[in-house]
């Protein structure tokens, strides 16, 4: 598949959001069942937070808060660059881009040790309520990262017309 560059960039923005979507989902919904589950268990981190919090809800909200909060810092300070990265990539390509000339080897790698990562917390039995904080905040983060892409594609975009 051979496309512009500017159609690169937005896809590998679209892409991180979307995988950031259900990721900030599946965190939330982590968060919210063990909130509903086990009323009564003393020694998850909901019950231990909900003292502090005033319910178990208010627990959650903190929670989501905190996932949320990482995931912005992460996605402003760390990902940014990473989208730096691939798009001066992309930038350097003669056009039209073809998939394979994208993303470099250790790109892929790293994006596939990611997916071993959110797998292997399943594995190790994390508990849900920190499986979801975890989740929250890299979605938030890719989400965040993605905008940095669309921007970046915006601004190619804006130069071709312009010129």
């Amino acid at each position: 598949m051979r496309l512009s560059k500017p159609v690169w960039i937005a896809l590998s923005g679209v892409t991180w959001f979307i995988v950031g979507i259900g990721l900030l989902t599946l965190g939330m919904q982590f968060v919210v069942f063990k909130t509903q589950i086990d009323l009564y268990e003393t020694e998850s981190l909901i019950a231990h937070l909900s003292s502090l919090a005033g319910g178990r809800e208010q627990a959650a909200l903190a929670l989501i808060t905190i996932g949320l909060i990482i995931g912005f810092m992460k996605g402003r300070f760390v990902l940014v660059k990473t989208v730096k990265r691939v798009v001066n990539r992309i930038l350097s390509l003669e056009e039209p881009v073809r998939i394979s000339q994208v993303y470099s080897k250790t790109y892929l790698l790293l994006i596939g040790s990611m997916v071993l990562l959110g797998m292997s917390m399943k594995w190790i039995g994390l508990p849900l309520e920190i499986r979801g904080v975890v989740d929250i905040a890299i979605g938030s983060a890719l989400m965040n990262g993605a905008s940095a892409y669309f921007r970046a594609a915006f601004s190619l975009y804006k130069q071709r017309k312009a010129s």
